[in-house]
C-alpha cells in the first residue's frame, strides 16, 4: 500500500469516529476532537475529506 493510500485510509477511519450517539454536549465535543485530528492529518499530509473515495463515510 502506498503512503498516500495509507494516509487516506487513516483519514477515513478517523472521520468515521465522528457522529457518536451521545448527549448533545458530549457529541459536539467529540466531533470537534475528531475534526481536530482530521485537521492535523490534512496539515501534515495534504490528505482531506475530498480525497476519500466517494466522500467516504459521513461519520
Amino acid at each position: 500500500m502506498s503512503d498516500r493510500k495509507l494516509f487516506i485510509e487513516i483519514f477515513r477511519r478517523i472521520h468515521s469516529l465522528g457522529g457518536c450517539d451521545a448527549s448533545e454536549s458530549f457529541s459536539r465535543g467529540w466531533d470537534a476532537a475528531v475534526a481536530s485530528c482530521e485537521d492535523v492529518l490534512t496539515e501534515l499530509t495534504g490528505i482531506s475529506y475530498d480525497d476519500l473515495d466517494g466522500g467516504g463515510s459521513d461519520g
